[in-house]
């Protein structure tokens, strides 16, 4: 959209850029309402992309506008930020995807709410907020962490996706490190749970320590995606200079905007909560009571409850719904990093074998299972390729 994207030589970078950020369609705000379990709970998120048209003026027209892109559910990961649609607004638009970008409890302006309650209150919000928006259908997109939250909504909001060409993409999955066997992971899952009650200020500490905090970041699943951590300093490697120099020649975001908004991210995020990253952690490491995951506290057992699903959904659904009588069933696509530190190869294999039989579970019938891995990619740069994302608009675009 024209009142954000750039021109590819701005006259200067960094007023260009804080005029970029500064646009409302980064910033919006929804209101949960109270229940008997939560309190009414602010709600902040990004709305990128492509907008549909305005609605008709004439009042006797019931207006659908809001279904006329596809839309894009985006599900981050670790200090999940609706600050990661800063890279994505200008592929979606071109591509011609409309993506929403919702911060959790405790992140951005959404209200905090206590570890038993993280799940609960998105199921409960994905659908009120989409409700409010007058979208009917999405895909689901997640990064890491998010896998949990797109696995539970995928089993528990199934009707939200395209009655026709339901997708689901896991950009880098989160696996328990149980069955990843990952080291570090390991041995923050064996940390007492009191100490993750400091958890939200580490990026704070390595930021500000610059490099010097560069291995204790590592030892922290913060999978946001921003590329903030360790320094908040940008990566100069090859396939990071060619993800910049395709963002401004495909797409009109001039290198020198997109290394101050690197800045301009960091700061916005710190200026805002991150106290929900203490209980994101314990979330991710399974530090809480029984049943935290929800639907999927197995991924080998909740990809079999959702082939299930799908089966019963083909058996009851009218054969003239997809042409001719031919049934589609889901699509479940993982792209993995060609180097993760979060889940390892082992990791990497054991999601694999959830989804594609490996456990002596066919269902290739109803779920189509696509596997990737992006060469030259770890576990938080995956997530922002122009070419994974450019992959993953059109997959929702052609659904």
């Amino acid at each position: 959209m024209s009142d954000i994207t750039t021109t590819a030589e701005p006259p200067s970078a960094q007023p260009e850029a804080t005029r970029y950020l500064a646009h409302e369609r980064f910033h919006r705000r929804f209101v949960l309402p109270a229940t008997a379990d939560h309190p009414e709970l602010q709600v902040s998120y990004a709305d990128v992309g492509r907008l549909p048209p305005p609605p008709p003026k004439e009042p006797e027209v019931t207006s659908t506008s809001s279904d006329s892109h596809p839309t894009i559910l985006f599900i981050p990961g670790m200090f999940a930020s609706r600050y990661l649609s800063v890279w994505m607004h200008p592929i979606a638009e071109k591509v011609g995807v409309r993506v929403l970008v919702v911060d959790r409890p405790g992140m951005g302006h959404s209200t905090n709410v206590p570890l038993d309650q993280r799940l609960n209150v998105w199921i409960e919000l994905v659908p009120a907020l989409l409700a409010h928006m007058q979208i009917r259908q999405v895909s689901l997109v997640s990064h890491s962490a998010g896998t949990i939250y797109l696995l539970n909504t995928l089993s528990r909001c199934r009707d939200m996706l395209h009655p026709e060409n339901p997708l689901a993409v896991l950009v880098a999955p989160w696996v328990d490190p149980f069955h990843s066997r990952v080291t570090t992971m390991l041995m923050l899952q064996s940390l007492p749970s009191s100490l993750f009650g400091m958890y939200h200020h580490i990026p704070k500490l390595i930021n500000t320590g610059g490099r010097a905090f560069g291995r204790l970041a590592d030892m922290f699943p913060a999978s946001s995606g921003s590329g903030l951590i360790a320094g908040g300093v940008p990566s100069d490697s090859d396939p990071a200079r060619r993800n910049r120099q395709k963002l401004e020649t495909e797409y009109d975001l001039s290198v020198a905007v997109q290394q101050e908004l690197q800045v301009l991210v960091q700061k916005s995020m710190f200026g805002e909560s991150l106290d929900g990253a203490d209980s994101e952690a314990l979330f991710c490491l399974r530090k809480g009571p029984d049943g935290l995951w929800g639907e999927c506290d197995n991924y080998a057992d909740a990809a079999r409850k959702l082939v299930d699903l799908e089966r019963s959904r083909q058996n009851n659904r009218d054969p003239g719904v997809v042409g001719k009588g031919k049934k589609r069933g889901l699509t479940v696509h993982a792209y993995f990093a060609d180097t993760d530190a979060m889940i390892g190869k082992k990791g990497q294999t054991y999601f694999e074998n959830c989804w594609n039989g490996g456990h002596g579970y066919k269902f290739d019938d109803v779920v189509e299972f696509r596997s990737t891995t992006v060469k030259d990619t770890d576990h938080d740069s995956v997530v922002l390729s122009v070419e994974v994302l450019e992959r993953i608009f059109l997959l929702a675009k052609e659904a």
